[in-house]
């Protein structure tokens, strides 16, 4: 067998050792120990089961990092592109790629909070620092806000899927189980799927709002420049255009509470329209300024080019969003859904109607999960664009798992009535696949119900919700994140922590079962 060069982390327990070099003829290859700093021992915590639990689940999930080589793929992924960089550089980055997988498995594991209150969390616990390989003699370092904000963009999503498949392919095979601890390994062939809205981190839409979120990231911009010195010509301060826009905010607001508030609103947003325009019109002009400019003041060129940036993708939304409140308000005509702005910060937002008591419709991205009997997610996929219909989102799922190195291959499919149609359930007979999904016809899924099979199967996808929900509330519900590519990220990050943490819950009551016997 040749050898490879693949990196591991060697982690012991207690103390330290030297960078040493190991050689051995496996699949995992060469293996390389980077230094750990010398740790003192944990402070002991009595008469609390909790933190009993919390940290049996930690170090389980701790051992699992390094039995699933996810800490080598690590190690890989910070190598790629480096191969001229100096030895020093290499050992930096290989570091804080272990740090970065670490710290937001964490994160994940927590709830994804933000990166100020993780930070604090970090700081105060032993046993989290420990967890991280942040704490040493000297005490613990390397978990501010902006570090903890670096290390969650260290690995591009395909890396993050890379290693969710990983530790999947683990789990599924027998043999390679048998590496993580698993008595047997965790049932693959049965897939139950369904969607769900990420909901996006926006206020909810509101056509008179929009306006007056352009105009107040227009004056803000505005302001920077003139601050640093370049100032054209203004009857008034961005500050006194900010009160006079925030006046007609407020009488928006209160015009509903009018006999006339229809015509009342008409005439708020023709006031809104002229002071937008203003507001954009001083904006470009001091854009045009910093751009020819920027040399002469304080600000470096890529910081110039960030103004310069937010500034016209802020006007090239003026007359759109003009034109939007024009038809809605004034016109009171409906406006397409395909062509709808719903945030002036978030162009990768849809409007998705759930049809839910309370909440008919949701804004935010489609989010597809598959998971296995035991709650591992299989697979997901976060569409930027509008989710194709959902029994082509199935076939694309099966698909993709069907490239798993799996022992057992996807022989069972369940879904709710929304994944039925004539021609997914054609290709599932196909290739094979038992179709569980729940039929739209009430005949139909009568003379199915005669089917244990079927029934047993349609009983357990029920539970799915239950895990769209685990999986959601785990994850802060709402994402903090800006765009659609670090929603995206942070969805990768979220599908590893979870199946992390269900992995340590299997390994965990089976040590309790081995314990009772």
């Amino acid at each position: 067998m040749a050898e490879t060069g693949r990196i591991s982390w060697l982690r012991p327990k207690n103390g330290g050792h030297n960078l040493v070099r190991m050689t051995k003829k496996t699949t995992v290859g060469q293996t390389i120990a980077i230094q750990s700093w010398l740790r003192p021992a944990l402070t002991p915590v009595g008469a609390n089961k909790d933190y009993a639990l919390f940290r049996e689940q930690i170090e389980t999930v701790d051992a699992l990092l390094r039995r699933s080589h996810l800490e080598s793929l690590a190690l890989d992924f910070a190598a790629e592109g480096r191969e001229n960089a100096s030895l020093r550089q290499q050992t930096a980055r290989r570091e804080f790629a272990l740090k970065a997988l670490r710290v937001e498995t964490l994160r994940m594991l927590l709830g994804n909070p933000s990166f100020r209150h993780f930070s604090r969390t970090v700081a105060a616990s032993d046993l989290l620092a420990d967890f991280c390989g942040v704490r040493r003699l000297d005490g613990i370092r390397g978990v501010s806000k902006s570090t903890l904000e670096r290390a969650s963009k260290f690995f591009r999503p395909d890396q993050v899927r890379w290693m969710q498949q990983v530790l999947t392919e683990m789990c599924g095979e027998r043999d390679r189980a048998a590496e993580l601890g698993l008595a047997q390994p965790v049932q693959t062939d049965v897939c139950l799927i369904d969607t769900t809205c990420l909901e996006a981190n926006i206020h909810f839409p509101v056509d008179w709002v929009a306006l007056r979120d352009v105009a107040t990231t227009l004056l803000k911009a505005t302001k920077l420049i003139r601050t640093a010195g370049l100032r054209e010509r203004m009857p008034q301060e961005p500050e006194a255009f900010a009160k006079a826009m925030n006046r007609l905010c407020i009488e928006m607001t209160h015009t509903r509470r009018k006999p006339d508030s229809r015509q009342a609103r008409k005439r708020v947003l023709r006031q809104f329209k002229p002071l937008l325009r203003t507001i954009a019109g001083h904006a470009r002009r001091h854009r045009d300024r910093l751009a020819g400019e920027y040399a002469n003041t304080q600000y470096s060129e890529a910081q110039a080019v960030r103004i310069v940036e937010r500034i016209d993708r802020m006007l090239a939304l003026v007359p759109q969003l003009i034109k939007q409140a024009h038809e809605r308000i004034i016109g009171e005509r409906t406006v397409p859904d395909t062509v709808k702005i719903l945030s002036a910060y978030e162009p990768d937002v849809h409007v998705i109607v759930r049809g839910k008591a309370g909440r008919e419709v949701e804004f935010g991205n489609t989010l597809l999960l598959a998971e296995s009997p035991h709650g591992l997610i299989l697979d997901w996929e976060l569409y930027r664009d509008r989710a194709p219909a959902e029994w082509r989102q199935l076939q694309d799922s099966v698909e993709r798992q069907s490239a798993f190195d799996l022992s057992a291959e996807v022989a069972a499919v369940g879904a709710d009535r929304g994944f039925s149609a004539r021609k997914s359930s054609e290709q599932l007979a196909e290739r094979g696949i038992y179709d569980a999904v729940c039929p739209k016809d009430p005949q139909q899924l009568g003379e199915r119900f005669k089917d244990d099979r079927f029934v047993d199967l349609q009983k357990r996808r029920g539970s799915t919700e239950g895990r769209i929900a685990i999986f959601k509330q785990r994850q802060g519900r709402r994402l903090r994140c800006r765009g659609f590519d670090h929603r995206y990220l942070a969805v990768a990050w979220s599908v590893l922590g979870h199946n992390l943490w269900i992995v340590a819950r299997l390994l965990t009551d089976q040590q309790k079962l081995a314990d009772a016997a």
